[in-house]
């Protein structure tokens, strides 16, 4: 995995994650403030989710503290046309505020309402109406975005079932049970760990000088070259031996092995004569 100081992507996505991690303790900080944020784990599906809800909150105060800067805009509004107008005006004006019922007195509440919340220029039609188209698209938006975090949420309540049956398993498990003996094993492993890696480092130093001070001697390749030249050579001796051994009964001298072997060749000339006749007897007699 590439490290955030070499790669400048790296670098950028750990930027702003932190920035969204210092929005997010911000906003917690407010909402649970003059108390401490409950600690809780931080991953990126946290994050997202508490960014969208940070943003949905921010901008509902938002909403709020507009409408509140409406009503105080137009008060004063009021404020600075009664000074400015002529006693004449004012007259007028505090009579039809006098002849407004209550629901008249909604009515204009409730359109400089709307045209707060809606952020229209003016209380026109079509300022209100294309305020209107506005609003539905980021109510649209709101939608979505709401949809998503519900999501998030939902997938975030199963991956905590599942942790929490996960974690009673492990509870419940004998197998990871913590022995009694543990820190005297500990202590014992960590004794015995120490004494095999000294005996190991004494090993070595020990292998490298029988290294340093054996003979070089022939290589694996050397000696099967060698039998195999050991073996032709014996192959070679044993055919001789055989040769030797055909002329074992024949005199030293070379006459007299010439005479034994003409007596030889004629005793066998015998044999084959011999041979012949009683082949051609056998015949005859079928």
């Amino acid at each position: 995995m590439e490290s955030p100081l070499v790669s400048p992507t790296k670098a950028r996505q750990a930027a702003i994650q932190a920035k969204d991690w210092a929005y997010v303790n911000s906003w917690l900080s407010r909402q649970y403030g003059p108390n401490t944020v409950p600690n809780f784990e931080r991953n990126e599906d946290t994050l997202r989710t508490l960014l969208a809800l940070a943003a949905a909150n921010d901008a509902a105060d938002e909403e709020a503290t507009l409408i509140h800067h409406a009503r105080e805009q137009g008060v004063q509004g009021y404020k600075r046309r009664e000074g400015t107008e002529d006693k004449q005006k004012r007259e007028i004006l505090d009579e039809v505020e006098l002849c407004l019922d209550g629901k008249g007195a909604q009515d204009l509440d409730d359109l400089a309402e709307t045209t707060a919340v809606l952020g229209a220029l003016g209380t026109e039609t079509t300022d209100l109406g294309q305020s209107i188209i506005e609003l539905t698209k980021e109510e649209f938006g709101v939608q979505q975005q709401m949809f998503k975090v519900e999501t998030i949420h939902n997938y975030l309540e199963r991956e905590l079932a599942t942790l929490q049956n996960h974690l009673e398993e492990l509870n419940s498990d004998k197998a990871y049970e913590i022995a009694a003996d543990l820190p005297a094993l500990t202590a014992e492993w960590s004794r015995g760990t120490k004494t095999l890696t000294a005996k190991v480092g004494e090993y070595h130093d020990r292998i490298a000088s029988l290294e340093r001070t054996k003979h070089k001697g022939p290589t694996l390749d050397e000696l099967e070259a060698e039998e195999a030249d050991v073996t032709r050579f014996m192959e070679t001796v044993q055919a001789l031996e055989n040769r030797v051994h055909m002329f074992h009964d024949l005199p030293k001298d070379i006459p007299g092995a010439r005479a034994k072997y003409k007596e030889l060749e004629q005793e066998l000339d015998k044999l084959t004569q011999r041979r012949d006749s009683m082949f051609e007897n056998l015949v005859d007699k079928r």
